[in-house]
């Protein structure tokens, strides 16, 4: 598990503990959660990607994280964390700070979901490159990571695109 995604678990469980008592919105999500995470082999047009096993609640937190692992010889990963929080505030204030361990950082707007934030830098010990994905659709937070080679970052229209098509799987799980 990434640091990235314990981060977003955290903020996740705060959030969630904040909204009990409250009102949530009630959805017509179903419990399978192995269906929302986007092969990014279906963005790629090849099978360069390999999946891990679906870690389904990950931490204890109701969703899904898939780890996707390049065949050349492991150096990039996409790891998508799909977590389903009781409603829209919830979800949005659990991203808070998901991206924080991104070393010399650079944060840009995207056009994905609610609130969608790319941030791009390297890892902490300098080793990788790594840009963190988050965004909102209704209750679901998502966090997608891409880490590669410290001279060759994920290409933008990447993040956006796989993105776009998570933030589509999502909205339509949700009104499944």
């Amino acid at each position: 598990m990434t640091i990235y995604m314990r981060t977003a678990c955290a903020f996740a469980a705060t959030a969630m503990a904040a909204t009990i008592g409250g009102f949530a919105s009630a959805a017509a999500q179903s419990s399978d959660y192995s269906t929302l995470p986007i092969d990014p082999n279906l963005i790629t047009d090849s099978l360069a990607y390999s999946a891990a096993p679906f870690d389904i609640d990950p931490d204890g937190q109701q969703g899904v994280t898939a780890v996707y692992t390049h065949r050349e010889g492991g150096t990039r990963t996409i790891t998508t964390t799909v977590l389903i929080l009781p409603d829209a505030q919830a979800a949005a204030a659990s991203l808070n700070g998901a991206a924080a361990e991104v070393a010399n950082p650079q944060t840009q707007p995207v056009p994905v979901g609610a609130g969608g934030t790319a941030v791009s830098g390297m890892s902490p010990d300098g080793t990788q490159s790594v840009t963190v994905l988050t965004f909102a659709e209704g209750n679901a937070a998502t966090t997608i990571e891409f880490d590669g080679p410290p001279n060759d970052p994920v290409p933008p229209d990447m993040v956006v695109t796989l993105g776009q098509k998570q933030d589509t799987a999502i909205r339509d799980w949700q009104i499944a």
